[in-house]
């Protein structure tokens, strides 16, 4: 049994994908979460195998709850849920660590199948459009090329330590502050700031 736990800020939405996973064979709703606090508080209590994360949450959003996700010991597949799982979110969505993006406004089916090939394991994200990966290189210093470039072709905080020569905390910081400026020129960009 895979055990999912979504986080949502719409209750509808939660109540829905609860009862839409406990409907599917070999998958369970372990529990459902409001907010990014809550979502991690229910991961530390559950110990789900994939989050479900919605991209708009009311205390951090989707992509920043990824990244505290994965800090876990035992980290989670997360998959950002979005209504807003559009290819510019890719680059960010590959420095929090994500394992999948999906629209919302896909089939129940696709949904289904990312959570069992996140749970095994076997999760990725998209390669970025040429131009969303134009704009993201043109933000960097040389020293943040490499941590992204690393973390966009799926290689976990420890590993992209080791080959940077610091320590996972320092990488980790570092992937962070990296996101958090993805995600405040992304805004930017679509007149969000």
């Amino acid at each position: 049994m895979i055990g999912v736990l979504v986080v949502d800020d719409h209750p509808a939405v939660r109540a829905g994908l609860a009862d839409l996973l406990r409907s599917e064979p070999g998958l369970a709703c372990v529990a459902t979460a409001e907010s990014a606090e809550a979502g991690i508080e229910a991961a530390r209590r559950t110990e789900p195998a994939v989050v479900l994360a919605d991209y708009e949450l009311p205390d951090h959003d989707g992509l920043t709850l990824c990244s505290d996700l994965k800090a876990f010991r035992n980290a989670p597949g997360v998959i950002v849920y979005s209504a807003f799982a559009r290819p510019r979110l890719l680059p960010a969505a590959a420095v929090a660590g994500a394992d999948g993006m999906l629209d919302k406004a896909a089939p129940a089916e696709e949904l289904f199948e990312l959570i069992r090939v996140v749970a095994r394991g076997d999760g990725r994200l998209p390669t970025p459009p040429p131009e969303v990966m134009e704009r993201s290189f043109a933000l960097l210093d040389m020293e943040e090329i490499v941590l992204f470039g690393m973390a966009v072709n799926g290689a976990p905080p420890d590993e992209i330590a080791a080959v940077a020569g610091t320590e996972p905390d320092e990488t980790r910081r570092q992937l962070r502050a990296l996101l958090a400026r993805l995600q405040a020129t992304t805004a930017e960009r679509e007149g969000a700031v």
